[in-house]
């Protein structure tokens, strides 16, 4: 048998957050088991330790990550519905999204530390848009 390394762990880890998003919770439990099994066999204490708890982290890293419930988080979405669907000009729109993602920015910082990276990831739906209103300009599009 290959040696095993925290990298292999991992790799599965990954692979199987994507294929198994509609598996029983029995299904996952048993690839948590496996994959625990796999990385206690790692020769290093340290990146066994590592990836024991990555291992663990299967049924989490399927869910994804959950929506927030904070104030901050509920009025960093209704900013993101609001931008995406503004139909004023393309500059407005720009406008209106770089301050929503500075607005968002601030409600991260005062949220819970659970909810600051699922709020931040916000902006990029914002970010994405700008992009494509700056490229829509450039083209000579509206």
């Amino acid at each position: 048998m290959d040696q095993v390394d925290y990298d292999s762990v991992d790799a599965q880890v990954r692979e199987l957050a994507d294929s198994l998003r509609d598996a029983d919770e029995a299904t996952v439990a048993a690839e948590v088991t496996r994959l625990t099994a796999l990385a206690e066999q790692i020769a290093d204490e340290r990146s066994r330790n590592l990836a024991v708890i990555r291992a663990g982290k299967l049924p989490e890293l399927i869910r994804g990550p959950q929506p927030g419930t904070s104030p901050q988080y509920e009025r960093a979405a209704s900013l993101v519905t609001q931008v995406v669907n503004d139909q004023g000009p393309a500059a407005d729109q720009i406008d209106h999204a770089e301050r929503a993602i500075t607005e968002i920015g601030a409600l991260a910082r005062q949220a819970p530390p659970r909810e600051l990276r699922t709020i931040l990831r916000m902006n990029s739906t914002l970010k994405r848009l700008i992009e494509r209103r700056r490229n829509e300009g450039a083209d000579g599009g509206s």
